[in-house]
């Protein structure tokens, strides 16, 4: 009789893990519930405007005149306009000239950094502040010091006009961005670098492998998922630069960036469907050079 009225009622743990569960579904509702105005204003300010702009590459619209169907004419235009192009290279030019020497310099530095020495807060301090500086803030600094009269010519005891010159507008920029950039890479090595194995250092130290050795076969085998963090931001970084080259030539002299073709191109000459396709294919780039890039460290490991 006691077993009848047992399995009736349910056993003691089955009720307790029953009222577990649903304390468990009600946190996760709860859960959600905190997280619908978060996602609703993901959706509206972030989702939907980059679906319309997916939309928008297939029209002709100038903000004056009712959006006009033209297919994949934008695309077609773009392959043919030189000016696209050599935004492209030239975006290639700054993204591989910064970022490559950034993360080498951040790496170096990160080795440097992470052992303790004297001083070495200061250093850290003296590579953060040009990342605590934004971009409008710091193209204003080097536009002083890149002044035909300014800092840099006077240190160097030449004569250059580096913001005017189609031979040296270029290479200013990605002087000012490396000063600008090192410090961003340089936390997240300093980070990766803090959390691997000492005794694998000691035990390699002890077999006699030196500094050189031990950062080539240790470090940076240990610091693989770091660096391809870092190289995916290398590329999103490059790739989205615009303020720099806004604030220091407007684009001229050779230093017009895709995110500033396609500002100009929207705003300027009111193409919103040209723009929109360039931001399409700046989209589909990026995620296929991400996927490339994680597949390829993948394999190595």
């Amino acid at each position: 009789m006691t077993s009848v009225l047992t399995t009736a009622v349910g056993s003691p743990e089955r009720r307790t893990k029953g009222t577990r569960r649903s304390h468990i579904r009600h946190m996760q509702w709860a859960g959600f519930l905190f997280a619908v105005p978060a996602l609703a204003l993901f959706l509206v300010f972030s989702v939907y405007p980059s679906l319309q702009v997916f939309g928008l590459s297939l029209f002709d619209y100038s903000l004056t005149s009712p959006p006009e169907f033209v297919g994949l004419k934008n695309f077609a235009y773009l392959s043919q306009d030189p000016r696209f192009v050599e935004a492209v290279g030239q975006t290639v030019f700054y993204a591989v000239g910064t970022y490559g020497v950034a993360l080498v310099l951040a790496l170096l530095l990160a080795q440097v950094l992470s052992e303790k020495a004297r001083g070495g807060g200061v250093i850290r301090l003296m590579w953060f502040l040009p990342l605590a500086t934004s971009w409008v803030a710091a193209a204003i600094i080097w536009r002083v010091v890149l002044h035909p009269h300014g800092m840099l010519n006077e240190a160097l005891g030449i004569d250059v006009a580096w913001l005017t010159s189609s031979a040296f507008a270029r290479w200013a920029l990605v002087l000012m961005s490396i000063w600008k950039e090192t410090g961003f890479f340089l936390i997240l090595f300093l980070a990766g670098m803090s959390s691997l194995p000492g005794d694998v250092f000691e035990a390699a130290r002890i077999d006699g492998a030196g500094a050189v050795r031990r950062f080539w076969s240790i470090t940076l085998p240990l610091l693989r998922p770091i660096t391809l963090v870092c190289l995916i931001m290398a590329v999103l970084r490059g790739v989205q630069a615009f303020s720099a080259q806004k604030v220091l030539t407007n684009g001229a002299f050779g230093t017009e960036v895709i995110n500033l073709f396609v500002y100009k191109t929207a705003f300027e000459s009111a193409r919103m469907g040209r723009a929109s396709a360039v931001a399409v294919l700046m989209f589909l780039v990026l995620i296929a050079f991400a996927l490339i890039q994680m597949r390829a460290l993948r394999r190595k490991d």
